[in-house]
């Protein structure tokens, strides 16, 4: 579904999630939001190096 996507298009989804998910919350909630999101980015972000890795190594 991603990875078909334009990136305007992309940039709107997540426009839209950040929108959707911040209503109705209060700055404590926002604030432990961006932290459990970035902690996620930056597990994401491992995940991927160590794929890079893994397919460098096996090649």
């Amino acid at each position: 579904m991603l990875e078909n996507m334009p990136p305007e298009k992309l940039a709107l989804f997540a426009t839209q999630i950040a929108i959707d998910i911040s209503k109705n919350k209060s700055i404590d909630e926002l604030c432990l939001l961006r932290t459990v999101i970035g902690q996620i980015s930056c597990v994401i972000s491992t995940i991927i190096s160590q794929k890079i890795d893994f397919d460098k190594k096996s090649k």
